[in-house]
This record gives structure tokens, sequence and C-alpha cells, in this order.
């Protein structure tokens, strides 16, 4: 079973690597694409052996989460709508904090992210619950 590449810890993708005979440092190279460089790819990864790009397709995944819809704009409540492998759809909301007591703007944000499609609760004001509970997202998805 292969697994989503993005739930490795560092530590656990260099005992991975150091398995295939790899070395250490194609770790950081790796993470590299899958956190910041938003490679969706094994072929992407373009400062990786294409050996390597192999075995990693062999043995991981890349979790499709796709943005569905985003309403809002910078400094104002963003709100995102991901749709899951499933076709399912969860939310994320990205909240700037106040700005300060002199009137500064702030860059301090919360952000809000589902863990859940769906919700048991249904309570009228949200839209999460409408349907009820589906299921519980896996780590990668999250």
């Amino acid at each position: 079973v292969r697994r989503p590449v993005s739930i490795l810890s560092p530590d656990d993708l260099q005992e991975w690597l150091y398995s295939v005979g790899e070395l250490n440092y194609r770790s950081q190279q790796i993470i590299k694409w899958v956190h910041q460089g938003q490679a969706v790819d094994w072929n992407q990864m373009s400062n990786l052996p294409a050996s390597l790009q192999k075995l990693l397709a062999t043995n991981f995944i890349f979790s499709t989460v796709n943005i569905e819809r985003e309403q809002g704009r910078l400094q104002t409540t963003q709100k995102f709508l991901w749709r899951l492998e499933d076709n399912q759809l969860v939310e994320s909301v990205l909240i700037p904090a106040n700005t300060s007591l002199y009137g500064e703007t702030s860059d301090r944000y919360t952000l809000c992210v589902s863990t859940q499609v769906g919700c048991a609760y249904g309570c009228r004001f949200c839209a999460s619950g409408l349907e009820g509970f589906k299921r519980n997202l896996k780590t990668a998805e999250i």
C-alpha cells in the first residue's frame, strides 16, 4: 500500500531513503518539493535522479486536495473550499488578527481547518452540518 508522502516526518523519509540506498540529503530535497515547491508529480522534482523519482512513485502517493473556490481577499477573512480525492468538500478559513491598539495592521492570522467531512451537530447557522457527518479526514488531507 502506497502512503501519502506528505505525512512522512523527515526522520521517516531519511530512514526509507537509507533502506533503498539513497543519501540522507535527498530527504530535504523531497520535503522542499512536497511542502514548498508544490510538486504534484514525481517527475517535477528536477533535482532528483530519475531512478529515485521512480522509486518514490512506486512507494508513495501525493494526496490530491484541490481548491474549488476562494472567497475574500488579503487582509480580510478568506474562505477556501477544497475538493478531496473522493469528491467530498471541506472548508478552511483564514482570519487576520484585529488591528493593534495603535491601529497598525497585524501580521498574525488564525487558520481554521476542517478535520471532518460534514458535521453531526447540524447547527442552523453552519453549512458544514447540512448533510450530516460523513467521515474524518485523513492526515494527508488536513
